[in-house]
């Protein structure tokens, strides 16, 4: 079972990806991967998280600041990225494929090995993904695009899709 999801920014592309992981933990299976989470300081966002679904250990992504590896405004703290690729059983969770995470050779190496492998996969992508990837993706997975208006049907949807895939393959 592989499902992507993709969204412009802001359509909640983490909020599905987050309910989704609460659901498929509900069904007793293993889950490893990671969600990004903003990150906020009076108000105004400073970066972003990575948070392992399975323990909900948390590193930093990006902060605002100049660094060796940049996206716009933000220092990415490619290491980071790489200390959640270590291959686990379960579902895998990665939200995002993203600009951040690509700059990441290993992560880079681990995504084409995912998209070439048979595992369980939840993924989300942003839309400015290199055309490429963009095609690997929609080739290998169920792709839906998410919007404000169809996120709540949509919820239902994968939900309903998981029960029926992947009901089965408790631990």
């Amino acid at each position: 079972m592989k499902i992507a999801i993709t969204g412009k920014p802001g359509s909640g592309k983490t909020t599905l990806v987050k309910s989704l992981s609460i659901f498929l933990k509900s069904m007793g299976l293993p889950l490893w991967g990671f969600y990004t989470e903003e990150v906020r300081e009076r108000g105004k966002r400073i970066g972003f998280d990575l948070v392992e679904v399975a323990s909900g250990r948390r590193l930093p992504l990006a902060r605002a600041g100049k660094g060796r590896f940049t996206v716009g405004k933000y220092r990415v703290e490619v290491q980071n990225i790489n200390s959640f690729l270590e291959k686990r059983e379960g579902v895998l969770i990665l939200d995002e494929v993203g600009k951040m995470e690509l700059l990441s050779r290993e992560f880079k190496d681990f995504l084409e090995e995912v998209l070439g492998g048979d595992g369980d996969v939840i993924l989300t992508f942003g839309l400015n993904i290199p055309q490429e990837l963009r095609s690997k993706i929609e080739g290998k997975f169920e792709v839906y695009f998410l919007t404000p208006t169809n996120r709540n049907r949509l919820e239902e949807k994968i939900k309903e899709k998981l029960r029926h895939e992947l009901g089965n393959k408790k631990d």
